[in-house]
């Protein structure tokens, strides 16, 4: 009975349809935090596309948005990492409080949204994955349990008259696209496991049938199905999935032999960008390319060189993209930095010569200067979120007469023009040295001296250097310790 009561009024839902209307949030927060919230009158939900307000003297704000389907928000505060997932309805009021970082709701459907907030706390990095390790039932039986347990308790809600059919509806597909993903993203560690040992016989038929079960999840959750567009796993299942994972297998984009950059957008963002373009039709076009774009040439933080086409093409067939306000800015210094003509003076690029493949070495090029060394990589973001601190640093280190000297780790990358962008793009004043592998084996001995073992180290590593060119300290403060002491030395 409940079950047909269920379906009977979506039906009515679906046939009805619904026509744009305005949707107010309320909110009441502390004057000075600024609210983050993805704006629901674009298509996709996705927490790269924020826009900002503050409160008002009394901490007040108000969103309005002009709806014509129920849509999922995105909300956080300027001081705070966690996100808060509303979904909201066409026509409704809805009144926040914000308290200690706590979102508190009052409006339609609150009971549903407060019992929302406890299955969205996953995601790929907070999964408890080994709950899919089930001997009694397979794992696409697990996944399909967990999402109709977790369904039933909004089943529940909508029988009670606590939600909305509207409202169901919404978290239903909400809960296809996150359990969507969850399964693709399943079979894509299948595929990695194989292409990462040796090819046998066996192996080449795991190969075949995982990717047709890839294959199958897709043709039962088309990417391009609007209903799943509005939940946030839509941007990572519909584009990182289906494109950057799933179209690489499948049309044999990497092998064996390059299975560990898979996921490197230096290498294969052209491909994506290609694969987006002949994979989704007009109306989705626009969100998907946008989400590309920004989520490999901003969200990363790292420079890509192909991005720039790209955003030219977006530019040009998007105009007016709502979109375009969210990287336009990145992307056209990535352009400038790229074509860099007038080369910055206070930026130095040391040649790496092949007799240079010591720290000890390099340092003879340095006699009579104290030197403060930072070993980073461009694809380590901890050794990025350092160099925010760096004019505050270059400072310091000028009053100490102290050198700054860049020791970049770009393994495998032959191409020096993603590194000297980087460095140009976070403004590092001093000397730059780009490490071969001979080098890099050098600091690894240094960095374990006792345990030869070890070839690995941790980055970012700060080392000190006095003016006879003696390490003082071989693990130094960080910039960032540095600049909230104010001072080099204890």
């Amino acid at each position: 009975m409940g079950v047909y009561k269920i379906w009977s009024i979506l039906f009515v839902v679906c046939i009805c349809g619904c026509k744009n209307q305005t949707t107010t949030i309320n909110v009441q927060m502390d004057r000075d935090v600024k609210l983050l919230y993805s704006n629901p009158d674009i298509q996709i939900c996705y927490d790269g596309f924020m826009d900002t307000l503050k409160a008002n003297s009394t901490g007040k704000l108000k969103l309005i948005f002009n709806l014509d389907r129920g849509k999922i928000v995105i909300l956080k505060t300027s001081d705070s990492k966690n996100n808060y997932f509303l979904p909201i309805l066409p026509g409704e009021n809805y009144n926040i409080s914000l308290k200690n970082n706590v979102f508190l709701i009052d409006g339609p459907n609150k009971t549903g949204i407060e019992l929302y907030q406890s299955v969205t706390h996953y995601t790929s990095t907070t999964m408890d994955w080994s709950m899919f390790k089930n001997d009694t039932l397979s794992r696409d039986e697990m996944i399909e349990k967990i999402k109709k347990k977790e369904l039933a308790e909004f089943s529940q809600l909508l029988i009670a008259n606590k939600i909305t059919s509207s409202f169901y509806q919404l978290v239903n597909n909400d809960r296809d696209c996150f359990y969507a993903f969850v399964s693709s993203w399943l079979y894509s560690w299948d595929m990695l496991k194989i292409y990462r040992n040796e090819e046998t016989d066996s192996s080449i038929m795991r190969e075949k049938q995982t990717l047709n079960r890839l294959q199958k999840n897709f043709e039962h959750y088309y990417p391009d199905d609007i209903r799943l567009m509005d939940s946030p796993s839509w941007p990572f299942y519909g584009v990182f999935m289906y494109i950057q994972i799933y179209k690489s297998f499948y049309l044999k984009h990497v092998a064996r032999n390059n299975i560990e950059g898979l996921l490197s957008s230096n290498l294969h963002f052209t491909f994506w960008f290609e694969q987006v373009k002949q994979s989704f039709p007009e109306e989705i076009l626009e969100s998907a390319l946008a989400f590309l774009i920004h989520n490999q040439a901003v969200g990363d933080g790292l420079l890509i060189e192909a991005s720039i086409p790209a955003f030219q093409y977006f530019k040009e067939k998007y105009p007016l993209s709502p979109y375009l306000k969210y990287f336009h800015q990145h992307i056209e210094r990535v352009e400038a930095l790229f074509s860099e003509e007038k080369p910055d003076t206070s930026i130095h690029f040391l040649e790496n010569e092949p007799d240079l493949n010591t720290l000890s070495k390099l340092l003879t090029r340095f006699k009579g200067e104290k030197l403060y060394i930072d070993i980073w990589s461009p694809t380590c973001g901890p050794c990025r979120t350092e160099f925010q601190y760096c004019d505050s640093l270059e400072m310091i280190l000028k009053q100490n007469n102290v050198t700054p000297l860049y020791i970049s780790l770009d393994r495998g990358n032959k191409d020096a023009k993603q590194w000297k962008a980087l460095v140009r793009y976070y403004n590092l004043k001093g000397y730059h040295f780009r490490a071969e592998q001979s080098f890099i084996e050098d600091l690894s001995k240094l960095y374990y001296e006792d345990d030869m073992k070890n070839t690995s180290f941790v980055i970012p590593w700060y080392i000190f250097v006095d003016e006879n060119g003696h390490i003082v300290e071989k693990h130094f403060k960080r910039p960032s310790v540095i600049v909230s002491t104010k001072t080099l030395f204890n």
